[in-house]
């Protein structure tokens, strides 16, 4: 049986370097203004590259990976088509709904969290570090306290990384035949597509 591509890797790879440019803002690192490459990148890394490795994660029967990628994959572009909406001259929403959004999204990531225990310690970080990081956003606009938005873009930063040695790990460690970055991921487990009939 022929192998497919880990189509994980390109998911990790879009979501870290989405999340890292968006979390440098919410950091304070630079000023929202900024705000159009963010846009640009959440509908083409975050949303639609995203949204492709879950689909193929569903063909390669990764139900966690799937999660992650599609559901996150809206996040991105429900994200990027509001802040869109704000520039053009739409009222934007309430600090308080705006965390519900969110916070819904937290709970979201903290299921995929809870999932991904079996998945190797890099991929638990990852979606530990995801879920956190927006608590903190929303528990930011709750509580009008700005360091809260500041330690959800640090926290966000911190993921990014995570996300990016996830997908070097494992374009290394595929190309070399072996673990030479080791993610704690069980690959016996993920060889090979599960086929349901």
């Amino acid at each position: 049986m022929n192998r497919t591509a880990n189509a994980s890797t390109l998911g990790y790879a879009a979501f870290a370097l989405t999340l890292w440019m968006v979390s440098m803002i919410h950091a304070g690192w630079f000023a929202p203004s900024e705000r159009s490459i963010d846009l640009m990148l959440a509908v083409t890394l975050g949303g639609s590259v995203m949204a492709i490795a879950g689909i193929l994660e569903y063909f390669r029967g990764r139900t966690a990976d799937m999660m992650l990628f599609l559901g996150f994959g809206a996040f991105w572009w429900a994200w990027a088509l509001n802040m869109h909406a704000i520039a053009g001259g739409a009222a934007a929403p309430t600090a308080g709904y705006q965390s519900w959004y969110y916070i819904v999204w937290a709970v979201l990531a903290f299921g995929i969290w809870f999932a991904d225990f079996r998945e190797g310690a890099a991929k638990s970080m990852f979606t530990l570090g995801l879920w956190l990081s927006l608590l903190a956003l929303a528990l930011g606009g709750w509580t009008h306290l700005g360091w809260f938005m500041i330690l959800g873009g640090y926290l966000g930063l911190v993921t990014a990384l995570i996300g990016m040695y996830t997908a070097f790990a494992d374009v290394i460690n595929e190309s070399r035949g072996h673990s030479v970055l080791p993610t704690g991921e069980h690959h016996d487990m993920h060889d090979e597509p599960i086929l349901h009939g």
